[in-house]
């Protein structure tokens, strides 16, 4: 009896034991995340007592062409001629590289939200830049990469000024937001909303990494 009881308590602690190593090494693999859309470079260091979450975030988007004529991307975009007619697919790599001393914590489980893809209809043209994006020039950014899908026969240009710090898809004179409106924490140095007469596009996590 105490035999068959030895066997079962081995057998629970392996498969404790073998579950933790795979929880493990699953987390190491996401830098600390068990999301797979998440990938964290450092998992929460504290400087003068504010914590910093650095890192990268997946996310995926689509917009409806309609009869637009022609589309107009951020020229530092990478284009792929694929995908479904009718639409462009959106792929966004998030990622906040910090090491300054902001005033409250701060994560790039939060640029998630904060940052994104606007569009504008202009005419024929239908116009997609990113916003929330910053750059202190001193201490750190954050910033997008961005991959289009666009189906073959739609005609596109990339131009300057619709990606980066200065995008005309966001809000420039928003100016800092501490603690953006519908978010729980999170310090930001930029803008978080799409500027005027832009729409943001509703985006979901991208647990493939695309844009990797």
């Amino acid at each position: 009896m105490k035999r068959a009881s030895a066997i079962r308590w081995f057998l629970v602690a392996s498969l404790v034991v073998a579950a933790t190593a795979i929880a493990y090494f699953s987390l190491s693999k996401n830098g600390g995340s068990d999301d797979p859309s998440i990938v964290l470079t450092e998992p929460f260091r504290t400087v003068h007592g504010r914590v910093v979450e650095n890192g990268s975030v997946f996310d995926r988007a689509a917009v409806k062409i309609g009869t637009s004529k022609m589309l107009v991307l951020p020229h530092d975009a990478i284009i792929r001629r694929k995908g479904a007619p009718g639409e462009v697919q959106l792929f966004m790599k998030k990622t906040l590289e910090f090491a300054g001393h902001p005033p409250e914590p701060m994560s790039v489980r939060d640029a998630r939200r904060n940052m994104g893809c606007a569009v504008k209809v202009d005419g024929h043209d239908l116009l997609i830049a990113t916003f929330g994006e910053w750059d202190s020039h001193i201490e750190g950014s954050a910033q997008m990469k961005l991959v289009v899908n666009i189906a073959h026969g739609v005609e596109f240009e990339m131009r300057k000024g619709f990606s980066g710090e200065n995008s005309a898809g966001h809000d420039v004179n928003e100016g800092v937001v501490s603690m953006p409106q519908g978010l729980k924490g999170g310090y930001w140095y930029g803008p978080t909303l799409p500027a005027q007469g832009w729409t943001a596009v509703p985006d979901v996590p991208d647990p493939d990494r695309t844009a990797q």
